[in-house]
């Protein structure tokens, strides 16, 4: 099969035909790009007309000529595309053999309308075909010689091949160790599957959106793209923003990385590529900051916004307030990315959207279930709402605009399916929160083994082999790789953690800076890791608390454990991730706030995951994960109606302090009440009519 990516510079006559040949049934594998690669040389970048990468005939470059002539120079320019093609390939040693490129690379020109007769004395040169007969014979008149080299050609033409692990494992003795495994996987090259090759080249004119499971890849894709757009537009105004602070430096290190494989050179992060957070202050800028200060609108900082509004309210006030002011915005940037976009409200969606110029270049990337509050992702319609003439201000027309990572390379199948078991609430007496869209489940990698996908039927789900890639499953089985243990007491809990990494670091031949400690909740997490922090320095074993001991931008530090809580860990993952006190995720409120956090906690893990509780609560996670593995990690439940997820949204909602000192009140004057009806009060003494509410009230409910 051949995978068609891409955008061509310019739709040409003959590049329609070529791309409807390559949609045929060649019988060739592989890839074939339109306008990619872009080659850098000392007049600019280069941008190919089209080329095809296959598991049979190796690479071929294939120029187009639209009319009867060609340039003067165009010879040159052939066998300068063929030299620096192949100079970028021979740089990567596995496609080398006795020092020259073992990869055959065809230069083509497929040029109909040329006359027969003419450029006969360059026509070899460039390999001028006219007809598709030409064209095929000319890509087929070469063979691969390893098939093992087809990948690591994509990793290199992609411009992935330096995107190896910064960590060498020299130390790792055993054979059979984990660290052992993680330097086998990570001496793999990386390449980009379809879906996101497909998410990095497609045309942005207008807003994109891209949709992904934890592990996906959406940040290497944003990279990516912001790499292959600035090389493409030198000129643009290209800003990335994100919720996670530690983010910031590894975009900054990835998009570095991609730029300079591509081009040779370093991107520009000064003036046309700017890596910028969310908010902002003066002294620390942001799109919401630079946005008023170009406008003259009048910043709002945290304590202004939240005093008006609400500490989960703060920013989104903040965004709104600056819309309202503003009548004519002026545009600060051509093109905007924003990552975890399902932690950002509609009003800073709407804020990016306002600062750039038409044509509105947007892309915005989300995971529904990695959104932190309760809310799930708002529709194009409810972001940015109709026009005067009612239709939607924005629209996706076409599957460019709206793409979907379907492959989770992260996280293991087995995690993945626990951690949307228990994000969900599947096999929870009461579920907890579900897909509006049902759809939406075969988009991100399950399919239906029993039942049926609608609402009000019974459904059985489990990952396919091609959304949850058998990449480590192969090395563990899988009470390996995940475990949820329980403890009578929070020491009992620190104890066994520290003993368990300190076994990580001494015995599996893990690095400290593999392993992440997550606490579920980041207003206790600072005094709640203390004990088990002290405890790993009295074994020699150095931790650091992500964003407090370390620099905010910054996530891991070398040679040392990394405690954080899941507001840093978001956008981060680890060889090794412990969960502690997950209990407080099935606590009275909040549950799929709770939720989400759990999943989004499980999912930073790249290989092993150890959920750790105390108490009763836990006891329930329990339960849940017990049924996950009596269901050989399938999702089987009774899809819920509109009104019965409606009824869980209202349930599981977000709540401010207020409303939980109202609750609260509610639970103890209705215990109090039971109590005293218990013996102390008859129910013939409480007013009929009170009764009679209450009943209806608790009926309602039920």
């Amino acid at each position: 099969m051949l995978d068609i990516l891409g955008t061509p510079a310019e739709q040409t006559t003959v590049g329609q035909i070529i791309d409807s040949i390559m949609r045929k049934d060649l019988g060739i594998d592989g890839q074939y790009y339109r306008g990619f690669p872009i080659l850098a040389s000392s007049d600019g970048p280069i941008s190919l007309d089209a080329l095809l990468c296959s598991k049979q005939y190796g690479v071929a470059i294939i120029h187009t000529v639209e009319g009867r002539v060609l340039d003067e120079d165009f010879a040159d320019h052939v066998d300068e595309v063929h030299l620096k093609l192949c100079s970028k390939l021979s740089e990567l040693k596995e496609l080398t053999r006795a020092r020259s490129l073992a990869v055959p690379v065809i230069s083509v020109t497929f040029a109909p309308s040329v006359p027969e007769h003419e450029y006969a004395e360059i026509a070899e040169d460039i390999g001028l075909c006219r007809t598709e007969d030409d064209l095929l014979a000319a890509i087929k008149s070469q063979t691969l010689p390893d098939a093992s080299m087809y990948e690591p050609t994509l990793s290199r033409l992609q411009s992935l091949s330096s995107l190896k692990s910064r960590k060498k494992r020299t130390y790792v003795k055993k054979s059979d160790s984990r660290g052992a495994v993680l330097k086998k996987l990570e001496s793999k090259l990386a390449t980009l599957d379809v879906s996101q090759t497909r998410a990095v080249l497609e045309r942005v004119d207008g807003v994109q959106r891209i949709r992904g499971l934890a592990g996906s890849g959406k940040t290497v894709v944003l990279a990516r793209k912001v790499a292959h757009l600035h090389s493409q537009n030198p000129d643009w105004r290209i800003a990335i923003t994100f919720n996670s602070r530690s983010l910031k430096e590894q975009f900054k290190y990835l998009i570095k990385q991609f730029y300079f494989d591509a081009n040779g050179e370093f991107p520009d992060l000064e003036s046309k590529v700017n890596i910028i957070h969310a908010w902002g202050a003066p002294r620390s800028t942001g799109l919401y900051y630079e946005a008023c200060v170009r406008n003259n609108i009048t910043y709002m900082d945290f304590n202004e916004a939240r005093n008006a509004s609400s500490y989960n309210e703060a920013f989104s006030y903040a965004c709104q307030s600056f819309l309202n002011q503003a009548s004519e915005i002026q545009p600060l940037y051509d093109l905007i990315l924003v990552d975890e976009a399902q932690d950002f409200s509609t009003s800073f969606l709407k804020l990016c959207y306002e600062i750039l110029p038409t044509p509105k270049r947007l892309v915005y990337a989300y995971d529904e279930l990695q959104n932190l509050g309760d809310s799930s992702m708002p529709s194009t319609e409810e972001i940015w709402g109709l026009d005067e003439l009612g239709k939607p201000v924005v629209e996706f027309t076409s599957k460019s605009q709206d793409l979907i990572l379907d492959i989770c390379y992260r996280t293991p199948g087995p995690i993945l399916s626990a951690a949307h078991a228990l994000g969900f609430g599947i096999y929870r007496k009461q579920m907890i929160q579900m897909f509006d869209y049902a759809d939406l489940w075969g988009e991100i990698g399950y399919e239906v083994t029993d039942g049926k996908l609608s609402e009000g039927n019974s459904v059985t789900l489990k990952r396919s082999e091609h959304s949850s890639p058998t990449i480590l499953t192969g090395y563990n089985s899988i009470e390996e790789l995940i475990q949820l243990n329980k403890f009578s007491s929070d020491e009992e809990q620190a104890y066994w953690i520290a003993e368990q990494i300190a076994k990580n670091i001494a015995e599996d031949e893990i690095l400290p800076s593999d392993i992440v400690v997550i606490h579920p909740n980041a207003m206790k997490m600072r005094n709640e890791v203390g004990l088990l922090r002290n405890i790993l320095f009295s074994k020699g074993i150095n931790s650091s608390i992500a964003g407090v001991t370390a620099s905010p931008d910054e996530f891991f530090s070398d040679d040392s454990v990394t405690f954080t809580s899941i507001y840093r860990a978001k956008g981060n993952e680890a060889s090794i991730v412990y969960i502690m006190n997950a209990e407080y995720c099935n606590t009275d409120y909040e549950l799929s706030k709770k939720r989400n956090i759990l999943f989004t906690a499980m999912t930073r893990t790249k290989a092993w995951l150890r959920v750790c509780g105390v108490g009763s609560y836990f006891d329930g996670l329990l339960e849940e994960y017990n049924r996950v593995i009596e269901n050989d990690f399938s999702l089987h439940f009774t899809y819920p109606t509109e009104a019965e997820r409606e009824k869980m949204r209202v349930v599981n909602r977000d709540m401010s302090s207020s409303e939980r000192q109202r609750v609260n009140a509610a639970k103890r004057n209705a215990q109090n009440l039971a109590i005293l009806l218990d013996g102390e009060v008859n129910v013939e003494d409480i007013p009929e009519e009170l009764r009679a509410a209450l009943l209806a009230k608790l009926r309602g409910s039920l």
